[in-house]
């Protein structure tokens, strides 16, 4: 194969990553880092819209930042040290204990000046909770327009507390909200003494004011939902209304929602993805699906350009399955890394016939996958020699393989690629 290179040997248990030429994958196929050690996304999203002003603006003059202090110590015109609301782009406040009174205080004190710089809003690992914060929130996002991430997580936020956003009459510019560990079906108990017949307590049972939400952010592309408490019928709701016709999501990210003993809600979540309106990565990592919920997802019709199945117990029975499915799912990512099916899981997805041998003819068994991750499945060299003759037959117009950690593989086998 003209496209693939000779890799050096390498000692036994290295490392093998692949990157094959042409373009890179659509989606980052690596599962090594987990939910609670992943950056923030508006620490992502720093990294995305810092500009070439980095080199005339020193960065500690655009971000407000208060890490592990008490809820008393929140003072943003001594944070500010001279400087001008106008110029902070940044604001950060994490593990401060900051309840919704507190927020709120904040937000006016912030809103007290210009904040037309201000894209990053970080006020995760706090105790936000009930509609105060809620409406605090949405005065924030109405003063600073130009608010493009937004980070929630580790709170104690029910998603009836985001329904002032729902109810505004403008719309943000938020483009990524993370919104992990919260108790999102969990009301705050006590009711809004300003709103007493639109408590959370009651809004629960009616969740069809959670489009409006989606409405009100019509830039949303990135959503991460990660350990949230989300009874089946919400995550239904918030789903669809993710994925409508008009919406510009691009990334949902479900990860230790324990759908595999939650197959209906599953079922329900992929066969509302049959005609998806553009291109979509849902990420179902660690939701100890098994090949029951592999199962679900083949047979549901959907269909989507990435997907990550990465630690769930999928055996070779799940990854046949799968095979099945692959041509007529729209895939072009697909990560199954950290499932130790070993070899014959390898088999299973590369076969479509009972021999269990790849055959030389590609259109009986030809997906569009240009991503597939592979990384820790106890893969060893025969696993290696069906990939390559799988790609010689032009299985896939792979462009990226990840083979990370499968040490089974001896350094010579790796000479096949």
């Amino acid at each position: 194969m003209d496209f693939l290179r000779t890799i050096e040997p390498a000692p036994v248990g290295a490392e093998l990553n692949l990157a094959l030429p042409k373009s890179r994958s659509n989606a980052s196929l690596s599962s090594s880092a987990s939910t609670e050690n992943s950056p923030t996304l508006c620490e992502q999203g720093r990294d995305i819209d810092s500009a070439d002003n980095d080199a005339l603006v020193p960065s500690h003059s655009r971000e407000i930042c208060f890490q592990d202090l008490t809820p008393s110590e929140l003072n943003v015109s001594e944070s500010l040290g001279g400087r001008s609301l106008a110029t902070i782009e940044c604001l950060r406040v994490n593990r401060c204990r900051m309840d919704s009174k507190a927020f709120a205080r904040l937000v006016d004190d912030l809103c007290s000046g210009d904040l037309s710089c201000l894209h990053t809003v970080d006020v995760s690992q706090n105790q936000l909770c009930g509609v105060e914060a809620g409406e605090a929130l949405a005065r924030l996002l109405d003063h600073a327009k130009a608010v493009r991430f937004l980070s929630l997580g580790w709170n104690k936020l029910s998603l009836a507390d985001l329904r002032p956003i729902a109810m505004a009459t403008w719309s943000s510019n938020v483009a990524c909200l993370d919104l992990r560990a919260n108790p999102l079906t969990a009301p705050n108990k006590r009711p809004s003494k300003k709103h007493p017949k639109h408590s959370p307590a009651n809004e629960t049972d009616d969740d069809g004011w959670i489009g409006s939400l989606v409405d009100r952010m019509p830039e949303l592309t990135y959503v991460q939902l990660a350990q949230v408490e989300i009874g089946d019928k919400l995550l239904i709701s918030l789903l669809h209304s993710l994925t409508r016709s008009d919406s510009n999501v691009q990334y949902i990210g479900l990860e230790w929602l324990g759908l595999g003993n939650r197959l209906s809600a599953l079922r329900a979540i992929m066969g509302n993805l049959a005609v998806p309106p553009h291109a979509l990565h849902i990420n179902l990592s660690a939701n100890y699906l098994g090949d029951c919920g592999v199962e679900a997802i083949a047979t549901s019709g959907a269909k989507l350009s990435s997907l990550t199945l990465a630690c769930n117990f999928i055996t070779e029975r799940g990854t046949g399955m799968l095979a099945k499915w692959l041509p007529s799912s729209g895939l072009g990512s697909l990560d199954l890394s950290d499932n130790y099916f070993g070899d014959q899981g390898v088999v299973s997805l590369l076969t479509t016939h009972s021999s269990g041998v790849p055959t030389k003819t590609p259109s009986s068994y030809y997906t569009q996958l240009t991503a597939l991750g592979l990384t820790s499945c106890c893969l060893s060299d025969t696993s290696l020699r069906l990939i390559t003759d799988a790609l010689a037959c032009q299985w896939a117009p792979l462009e990226s393989l990840r083979i990370l950690r499968n040490s089974r593989m001896s350094p010579s086998s790796k000479l096949l690629l």
